[in-house]
């Protein structure tokens, strides 16, 4: 099945997203092989990157998505980081990449920004989405599609049950260390007993999220070489 987002472990060749949260991991997506997929990504935990080393790699590097960027209240100058946001969606929707958004506690600001932003939004996966159902209502009026992992679990969002995959939704490990087969497994089955879906429905809509989330509308391709 596709994971909609998951990090580096032992293996990098499952049908996965394979998420980057600073600069200094881009070049790692260069081993992947397919069906991984690299998205490139910067959080403010670390400095954030200019808009330009974004572009340039994106253009170098067509099959590239963005994945991830966002808004984190833990971290210093949010409004710096809404700025950085900004520019990286108008550059995601330009070349026709989808973005994976990340949010602390900064739910209604994240929602105000994709507003001032429509109709020109790229396609968009809110990972790891354990807001309140009014939320994820009011994200996908604007196109955004869920990002439902481990922590849903144990969220207020969980008693929504199976109301949650009559939104656009994908499964995602966020993996990051273990036995990645074993978590992925364990994640579909809990979302299937919670849901009311068979794995073989959860199977298919990841499936076809991905095929959402890897259409590139770029016409320029790229060289091909290691990023730096």
């Amino acid at each position: 099945m596709f994971d909609a987002h998951r990090h580096y472990g032992s293996s990098m060749s499952e049908n996965a997203l394979y998420a980057t949260s600073s600069r200094y991991e881009w070049e790692l997506l260069s081993s992947l092989t397919p069906p991984a997929l690299g998205g490139i990504g910067a959080l403010a935990d670390n400095p954030l990157p200019e808009i330009e080393a974004f572009e340039q790699i994106l253009k170098t590097f067509p099959d590239f998505q963005i994945a991830e960027v966002g808004l984190d209240r833990r971290f210093p100058e949010i409004e710096q980081q809404e700025a950085f946001l900004k520019d990286t969606l108008a550059l995601a929707y330009e070349l026709g990449r989808s973005v994976s958004l990340h949010c602390v506690k900064e739910d209604g600001r994240m929602l105000s920004l994709l507003r001032s932003l429509q109709p020109n939004l790229p396609v968009l996966l809110w990972h790891g989405y354990t807001g309140s159902w009014e939320t994820a209502q009011e994200a996908t009026k604007l196109g955004v599609i869920l990002g439902y992992g481990s922590r849903l679990f144990g969220s207020k969002l969980a008693r929504e049950g199976k109301r949650l995959v009559t939104l656009p939704y994908a499964l995602e490990t966020d993996f990051q260390m273990g036995d990645y087969s074993q978590i992925l497994w364990t994640q579909i089955e809990n979302f299937s007993k919670l849901s009311g879906c068979t794995h073989d429905e959860l199977i298919r809509n990841n499936d076809e999220i991905r095929t959402i989330l890897t259409h590139n509308t770029s016409t320029r391709r790229g060289t091909g070489r290691t990023p730096s």
